[in-house]
Order: structure tokens, then sequence, then C-alpha cells
């Protein structure tokens, strides 16, 4: 069954979206569980290649792969394309975006009802934010929680303006509420004094404050101590902002549990929870033994060549390898786009939701929780020991991540110290390296100081998917061709998605 969000009402509200069933995925009747690498914390991991080894080694496993047709079964229309696109001629893989379509969001019908032009709005999204949180999740007397759902928070580190408020935040903000989450601790690093203003009049958010301007003198001090002692805090760029991840989220712990939190998740303002029936429904079936659940994300694949709402035009995304019953990740890796060596381009590793009305729980690292052996988890047969333990969860993220060449620019000014970017300049790519966790982030960095024609062509060679993008063979590409019936075939046998309920409400 293909997954798709589609034919909701608009506008859909409140407590009619909690329940809307939205998916089937009956292959997750069972929770398998998943074991968090206990040695070091969690970071943004890239996707492997589905093989290792020598030439002679991957030869040998598409032919054992190849010979094994059962397997392939209803993606043999998927096996003659990529057959056929392999008897085309190489192409210099920079020379062939010359020829590349550009399509816009109106040619492809995703034209969005909010192009986020304006401010205006601010004041009135807010107020009507603030009538859905009381709609969604107040109770009869008046108080956050329900007696049929658990009460679910969310928190994350952000620094934007009031155009990353109208644009990103907001938005985020209103679907995590449709689907049920009723807090958000929002650790805020940006120093605009009119955003901040803003955060504090919607209701469902609660403010963490650790650095200037805005935070007290008191919360400043016990960050730089805890960035004297703390590896991570002591680089610069995405280790640094992990730091501040990890610091936030627990702060953010400690008020869950004394607000009554049953559930806290680490999401990002370009991550969208997807339930499989709904939040409620997901969590309830997580055994009383495990601690946190883990949920997959699902990478977007960019259509249009100018994204204004990512949340409206951005439609399209990589299925999650681990979801695919068929294990067809491997064939799957062979659709990868670009010149990147990957079919995943940002994190793979997907996200977490925590317990925090029971034991002591802790983050470990930005994808990942984690805990002491405690009685609270005993189970005879799943879990004699009480330890702390991670099952697979129901729930997936959707993580729009480079909407546009526009935001490889906008994340170019905030992700390293000003001196990185003279490093860029003289193509210092190892000094540079120090700032990221993840190649393809670093890339984009490398691309974006060099100005927006070399940012536009390194984006739109690795993150558009359209009539002629490309796929890095060796040192030549293969064209991608007839590219509308491709995405139909692969949306067919579940390698892509297509997800249109954040769209729609």
């Amino acid at each position: 069954m293909t997954l798709l969000l589609k034919a909701w009402p608009h506008p859909i509200r409140g407590r009619d979206l909690l329940d809307a069933s939205a998916i089937s995925r009956t292959e997750f009747d069972t929770i398998p569980a998943w074991t968090p690498n206990p040695g070091r914390p969690s970071i943004p991991e890239a996707q492997h290649a589905p093989y290792e080894g020598s030439w002679k080694e991957r030869t040998g496993y598409w032919m054992r792969r190849l010979s094994r047709q059962i397997e392939i079964g209803v993606y043999s229309e998927l096996e003659e394309y990529l057959q056929s696109q392999q008897q085309q001629p190489d192409v210099n893989c920079h020379d062939a975006l010359r020829n590349q379509s550009l399509p816009t969001s109106v040619q492809l019908g995703l034209a969005p009802w909010d192009t986020m032009k304006e401010l205006e709005t601010v004041p009135a999204r807010i107020a009507f934010l603030n009538q859905l949180t009381e709609e969604v999740c107040s109770n009869s007397s008046g108080r956050l929680g329900s007696p049929s759902r658990p009460y679910v928070a969310a928190f994350g580190v952000w620094n934007g303006n009031m155009w990353g408020l109208r644009r990103s935040l907001l938005p985020w903000l209103q679907w995590s509420t449709h689907l049920g989450v009723c807090k958000f601790y929002i650790g805020y690093q940006g120093r605009d004094q009119q955003t901040l203003q803003w955060l504090r009049n919607i209701s469902s958010v609660s403010i963490i404050l650790i650095s200037p301007p805005f935070a007290p003198e008191e919360e400043v001090r016990k960050w730089r101590q805890h960035a004297e002692v703390n590896e991570w805090a002591q680089k610069p760029g995405n280790w640094r902002l992990m730091a501040k991840q990890g610091y936030c989220g627990d702060i953010a712990i400690g008020r869950a549990k004394r607000e009554g939190v049953q559930w806290l998740l680490h999401i990002d303002a370009d991550e969208l929870l997807m339930p499989a029936v709904s939040l409620a429904a997901d969590l309830a079936t997580v055994p009383m033994w495990a601690a946190a659940v883990k949920m997959h994300n699902h990478e977007a694949l960019i259509e249009s060549f100018q994204v204004h709402n990512k949340y409206e035009e951005v439609t399209l995304f990589k299925t999650h390898d681990a979801t695919l019953p068929s294990k067809a990740g491997d064939l799957q890796w062979r659709f990868r786009l670009g010149t990147y060596p990957a079919y995943y381009q940002v994190y793979h590793n997907g996200k977490s939701i925590v317990r925090t009305d029971r034991a002591h729980v802790y983050m470990w690292g930005p994808h990942e929780f984690l805990g002491p052996v405690d009685d609270t988890w005993v189970h005879p047969e799943h879990n004699p020991k009480g330890e702390f333990k991670s099952v697979e969860g129901r729930t997936t993220l959707l993580h729009v991540s480079y909407a546009s060449w526009h935001d490889l620019i906008g994340k170019a000014r905030t992700s390293c110290p000003p001196k990185y970017r003279d490093y860029a300049v003289a193509g210092n790519r190892t000094k540079v390296k120090e700032c990221f966790c993840l190649d393809f982030d670093l890339d984009a960095y490398m691309a974006a100081v060099q100005g927006e024609v070399a940012a536009r062509d390194y984006w739109v060679i690795t993150s558009l998917f359209s009539e002629g993008s490309v796929r890095k063979d060796g040192e030549k590409c293969k064209v991608y061709r007839d590219i509308e019936r491709l995405k139909q075939l692969l949306i067919r046998d579940r390698l892509l998605l297509r997800v249109t309920g954040p769209q729609q409400a």
C-alpha cells in the first residue's frame, strides 16, 4: 500500500485530525527492539552503500542480487529503467546541469496557498495556534492533557528571526499541535527582541535561554561552565550546536518531568512528525518496558526549482530503507541523485521519543536518549534487568532539508565562525571539515561561500530531481529521462512517498 496522506478535508483542525487514520502500515504489527550505542553519544550519521569491498566484490554482489528475481518482484520495471539508463552514454556531471529542467511549483501542480511573503499575519497566526492548542490539548477541566491521550512535548534549538518564525517555526508548531504535541521547549539562540517577544505570546512554548543577549547571567554562567568540560562545545559549527542541543535537552527533560509530560521528542523545525495512525495510537502500542521509541526519517526529494513554502511545495520523500518490508534498500540506493555518493544526503539515523514520567533519562547526542538501569523498566521476559531499552516505533519523520538553493546560502551564514569562510574561499576543505559532521553539509558550505552561482549549481546537481538530473557513476554521470514516469514507478513500488497531509492541513 503506497503511503499517501491525501484527500483530507480542508481545513481540518484539532481533535478531528488527531483521530484521522492517515495511513495504514500493517508491516509494523510487531515492534523490534532498538539498541542505542552506549559507547558514545549519537551524532548525525550518513547513509552507507548497501555493500562494501573491491570492484570485483561489488560486481559479484549485484550479480547475486539480480539472480534472485524473487526478491526483486514488482521492481522489474525499475530494473528495466536502470538497464536502459546504463546503456546511455556517459556525460560530464557539471555540464549536464546546463540542460537540466528547472520546473516551478506552478508547473508541477504544487503552487502553495501561502507564499509566506508577509509578516502582517503573524499575530493572527499565533492567535490561531493558541486556539488550536486549547482545542487539542485541554480536557474538560481546562488543564493541559487529556485522560484518553498522552501528554506529549517536543524540544529543539532554534535561532531564527521574524521571517524564520513566519516561514518555519509557526507552520512546524501548527502541524505538531494538530497531531497532539501540546508543549514545546524552544532553546532560543537568536538575537531578535521582537521574535523573542512573539515566542512568549505562544501559549504552548516554554523558552530556554542559555546565552547572550537574552539569557540571565546565571544561566549564561552555567552554560559556559558546562561548555568548558564538554568536548563538543569546544569545537565549532555543528559540534557546538549539538552540545547546545544536549544541554537544552536536559533542561527540557527536567521541565517536562515537573510539568507532568509523559513523552518528549527532539525534532527540529525542518522535521515533521508522520504518525502511522495517530500519535496517541502509535505511542499506545509501545510496551511498558521500553523507555524510548526510535523514529526513522524519510528525506525530502525536491522537485521544484524555486521553493517558497517547503511545507506545501515539498511532498516527495525517500522512504527510509528500514521501513521497506521488501528490504529493497539496495535497489533504492541505485536511484541516488547528483554527485553525492549516497542515496540519503543528510542524516539517516532518525530521532527518538522518550518517556519522561518514570525513571531518570537524559540526552545521548541529538538523536537518542539514554538512562541508567531502573526497576521501572523491568519485565520478566523482555527486560529482566530493567535496562534502558528502545523500540522501533510506528511514527516516522519527514525531513525537509535544503529545500532550495536559498536555504543552502542561508545555512552557510550561520554554520561556522567567520574565519572558516576564509578557509573555504581558499579551498581548505580539511580545515572547514572541523565545523561539520556530515560531508554533504561540508560540500554545501564550500559551494555557498563561492557565491550564488556556485551555490545554485551545487544545489541543482545534488538536490533537484527533475528532467535531465544526473546520477554519478565513477567520474561520469548518467542522465535521468522520462522523470515523471520514473516518479510514478518509485511511488508505486514504495521506494518514494508522496505525502500531502502537511500541505493540506
